[in-house]
């Protein structure tokens, strides 16, 4: 179905044809194919453009910086002591991230981090509030983590609650990343209110949302482990879908 601006077009250069026989004129070529090749576009890719604006839709503008790593030193041993920080040194990769509420609409988001290597290897976002800790005193700045959403809700309730215009400055943090892998892709769940759920004939769901996808590449030697190598490639809007067993 072509768009309101679309018809507009169209009719209005239906109208030129009209009048030419009558006016003694017809109108060059050029002039004509030039106006149904406007309609075309304009029914093609405006359409689409303006649909990705999900008018009504509650929504999130996500803005991320490259993936960093972080080692934590605590000192001696290979057990983690009583307050959960390891004895000794280990090393996770993290994700600065920002939240944008643009949509206009005050709403609660259940934001959530997948991640994979090429060497089918997954990650998830974990709450380690000591790692957080760090990671904010090198990145200077307060950062909103898992950890300070299940401090805040408990782990029956993971929404933020963003209200239209406000802008959260955040980070994902994930175990050690393989030493050997060239690519990672992390998936960004929960950023629009867009999500599709279907009955399987086993009583079971079949649950359809809209994802962004960020991909990162690093070139050169697969076993130089520095984050610092890894480049962003490109992102993506993706459709997911899981399915969800019944009894």
């Amino acid at each position: 179905m072509l768009s309101p601006v679309s018809k507009m077009v169209i009719t209005r250069e239906k109208s030129i044809f009209a009048m030419a026989p009558t006016q003694g004129w017809v109108a060059p070529a050029p002039v004509w194919v030039m106006g149904l090749l406007v309609a075309l576009f304009m029914a093609l890719f405006i359409q689409p453009v303006m649909a990705q604006e999900d008018p009504g839709i509650p929504r999130l503008e996500l803005k991320f910086e490259r993936p960093r790593q972080i080692t934590v030193f605590g000192g001696k041993g290979n057990d983690l002591r009583p307050d959960g920080v390891p004895s000794a040194g280990r090393t996770y990769w993290y994700l600065p991230y920002t939240l944008e509420n643009k949509s206009g609409l005050d709403s609660t988001f259940h934001v959530g981090f997948r991640a994979s290597s090429d060497k089918k290897r997954t990650y998830c976002d974990i709450a380690l509030p000591w790692v957080e800790k760090l990671v904010e005193r090198r990145e200077g700045k307060s950062l909103f983590s898992r950890g300070d959403l299940l401090k805040k809700n408990g782990a029956a309730d993971l929404g933020m609650a963003i209200s239209a215009g406000e802008k959260w400055e955040c980070v994902a943090i994930f175990n050690a990343i393989d030493p050997e892998a060239d690519k990672i892709i992390v998936d960004v769940y929960g950023l629009v209110d867009d999500i599709e759920v279907e009955e399987m004939p086993d009583g079971g769901l079949k649950i359809t949302e809209r994802v962004i996808r960020i991909q990162f590449h690093r070139p050169g030697d697969e076993f130089f482990t520095s984050m610092d190598s890894f480049r962003f490639k490109k992102k993506d809007w993706v459709r997911v879908t899981h399915e969800f067993p019944g009894t």
